[in-house]
């Protein structure tokens, strides 16, 4: 019996106004009305407000951890309150909260290039200063930080990979399919079974960018390492590379019938949904994706396995990357005690435990994480290679027409030539300030 994922809450009403009427109404009183605004200066509780795109109001599972570090720092901190803000297009708001000048306290950041624009806007502080740092691996430290200074403290490492239910593929007799053709003939066996072999979220237009994500580290990176060095140095092009053989097959699985129909109809939380429910067999997405789908069917078996966008007798490489980083506002009043709630979860006991609970892996060498579930099944593919996800090595700008466009190519108004041809005038247009 399965559950309702996810309903429209106040977070969501405010999240969609913002997006449809922002710029006539004044970006400033919404996002007042939406509560971001702490206490006064004179008052003697300090409200501290957060901002992020994971947060205690999305799904039942992956969260209840954080509910809990919130509640007892609050416990340890009476006067300190948190009053935490998700939204499912966070990437859109924060933009529209910096310019308006109203940040909240505790800003979420996606690591690398992507959060080097608000480093640049003075948005968030140096925390370079903060015990933890001293803690993190030299992987996550180098999309952590800009110009050698950390602005986030880092919340596990994710991967992108294939989440199956292992019951439907036991039912049919397939194996883990661990090449492009294996792949696309588990998808007919699985579509001839009269089951959708692969979910698609693209609704929500973050949701697009995933199986390119997990098809680059294959196509591009295992072969050429550098790729990211060669197009900051002018010698790649989106459009001269393996991008439009990835696209072309992306778009490839929808024109099969091997995704659900209407996917650019299809929210992230619905295609969840269209697992838990056993209606689709697969989903290319984060490892986040698993807990929200156990919620929605406590009792369903999953897996998990590298997307196998290669030939045979090559082993996949992976997408993994840093899920986030929780950074403070350089605009904030509050800095001492938002610092005081950085220093707080990334205590071990209180990091582990999250960690643990999301089946992330630690950016911290003094945590130890039990990776367990579909999380596990990746790690010995890991071994196999990886590489981060692609916005991390990016310039401004760049993610946002790749998720546009993807949306138009989707949609049948855009050419896949013409996507890489604007992804490249993109990056020509801010590589500068990448580099």
């Amino acid at each position: 019996m399965t559950k309702t994922l996810h309903s429209m809450t106040r977070r969501d009403f405010c999240a969609s106004t913002l997006l449809s009427a922002g710029t006539m109404l004044g970006a400033g009183s919404l996002l007042n009305a939406c509560g971001n605004s702490a206490s006064g200066t004179g008052s003697k509780t300090v409200a501290l407000t957060a901002a992020s795109w994971f947060g205690p109001d999305r799904g039942k599972v992956r969260t209840t951890n954080l509910q809990d570090i919130i509640a007892s720092f609050q416990k340890k901190h009476p006067g300190v309150t948190i009053k935490w803000n998700t939204f499912s297009d966070y990437d859109t708001i924060i933009r529209t909260r910096v310019a308006a000048g109203n940040v909240p306290d505790l800003i979420a950041l996606r690591p690398g290039t992507s959060m080097y624009p608000f480093i640049q806007a003075n948005t968030a502080v140096d925390l370079s200063n903060q015990p933890w740092t001293q803690n993190i691996v030299a992987s996550t430290k180098e999309i952590s930080s800009y110009r050698g200074k950390v602005y986030g403290l880092p919340l596990g490492e994710s991967v992108i990979g294939t989440v199956y239910n292992k019951e439907i593929f036991a039912r049919l007799h397939l194996e883990v399919p661990t090449s492009w053709d294996d792949f696309l003939h588990v998808c007919q066996k699985i579509k001839s079974a009269g089951i959708i072999p692969l979910a698609l979220g693209n609704k929500d237009q973050w949701v697009d960018q995933l199986i390119p994500y997990a098809m680059a580290p294959s196509a591009i990176f295992r072969e050429t390492p550098d790729f990211d060095v060669q197009m900051l140095a002018g010698k790649r092009t989106f459009a001269g590379s393996s991008w439009k053989q990835m696209m072309q097959d992306y778009v490839a699985l929808s024109k099969q019938g091997f995704v659900n129909e209407g996917a650019l109809g299809t929210t992230y939380d619905q295609s969840a949904q269209l697992v838990a429910r056993g209606k689709a067999a697969m989903v290319v997405n984060g490892d986040w994706i698993v807990s929200p789908i156990q919620a929605a069917n406590p009792k369903i078996q999953l897996g998990m396995f590298p997307f196998p966008y290669t030939q045979k007798g090559k082993a996949p490489w992976v997408a993994s990357s840093l899920s986030g980083l929780l950074g403070v506002s350089a605009k904030s009043a509050y800095q001492k005690e938002s610092l005081a709630f950085l220093q707080y979860w990334a205590q071990p006991e209180n990091m582990s435990e999250y960690l643990t609970l999301q089946g992330y892996y630690s950016s911290l060498t003094n945590i130890q994480t039990k990776v367990s579930g579909p999380s596990k099944d990746m790690i010995e593919p890991l071994k196999a290679g990886s590489y981060n996800f692609l916005d991390a090595h990016w310039p401004d700008g760049v993610q946002t027409v790749m998720l546009k466009d993807i949306q138009s190519v989707f949609a049948g108004s855009l050419s896949i030539d013409q996507m890489l041809t604007d992804m490249d005038q993109a990056y020509q247009s801010n590589k500068s300030k990448i580099a």
